[in-house]
């Protein structure tokens, strides 16, 4: 019984440690110094789950003068649900031309302009800040053909690398996954890296010989919601069809 009580005890400490320890640490994305002005989606990474929801009124935008952007989200924070992650879009209405809110308010970011966003949280002890500068419309879908492979070494686990002609979303990385040569698709550790432009894969066990082929998700897209034969500006993204998975194949021998 005194045993049982012991265990039930540093079970309780265990939650309550997790839930009142450390405040959490955050991850911002995209990751690099520079998005387009049409950026739509804005990642954050907690290290731990924070299970206090993150309102609208926590995060915001401001210009280089301190000023906040108004108007410049759509209304609610979106989290994982292991509450390890919460998505960001910037209002869609503003981001796409011609549409009502981008007529009558325009696009909330504009090329050569550096703005901040900065998050405050009750579980943080001081706001958390992401700088970028802002870039040119983007217009232009990930275009896999154009990515270079490195691939790895038989016998170990290193890691496959995937160059990439353009930063992804990094919610992407799942979207792109390595056919074995029985078929199926390989466990392993995948992360984006490089501002998104590198994917990195690190099977479980060791690479063995055969054929391989690097398979991609049509839904992968960039930040700016593009992905292939699906632009974010296209006039009615429902006529407009995914491309089949897109490949690459490499062998690797003994």
């Amino acid at each position: 019984m005194r045993t049982l009580l012991a265990m039930v005890i540093v079970l309780l400490v265990a939650v309550v440690t997790t839930a009142l320890g450390d405040e959490p640490f955050i991850l911002v994305y995209p990751s690099g110094d520079a998005v387009p002005e049409n950026l739509l989606r804005i990642e954050l990474r907690f290290s731990r789950p924070v299970f206090r929801p993150l309102g609208i009124d926590n995060i915001k935008l401001v210009d280089s003068n301190g000023i906040e952007i108004k108007d410049a989200f759509l209304d609610l924070p979106l989290p994982s649900p292991d509450f390890k992650r919460v998505t960001i879009l910037l209002h869609p209405g503003r981001v796409k031309s011609g549409v009502g809110a981008n007529l009558a308010l325009g696009r909330a970011l504009h090329a050569g302009e550096t703005i901040t966003l900065v998050i405050s949280h009750p579980t943080l002890t001081k706001s958390v800040r992401k700088t970028w500068r802002i870039t040119a419309f983007d217009a232009e879908p990930p275009q896999p053909v154009h990515w270079t492979l490195e691939p790895p070494q038989v016998g170990i686990r290193s890691p496959l690398l995937l160059h990439l002609d353009k930063p992804i979303s990094s919610s992407a990385e799942t979207l792109i996954a390595v056919r074995g040569p029985d078929g199926g698709r390989l466990a392993g550790d995948a992360r984006l890296e490089n501002s998104e432009t590198v994917w990195r894969f690190v099977p479980v066990q060791s690479w063995g010989p055969g054929n391989y082929t690097v398979v991609i998700h049509p839904e992968l897209e960039d930040c700016a919601g593009n992905r292939r034969g699906a632009l974010f500006e296209a006039p009615d993204i429902s006529r407009v069809r995914d491309y089949a998975e897109t490949v690459q194949q490499f062998a690797l021998t003994e």
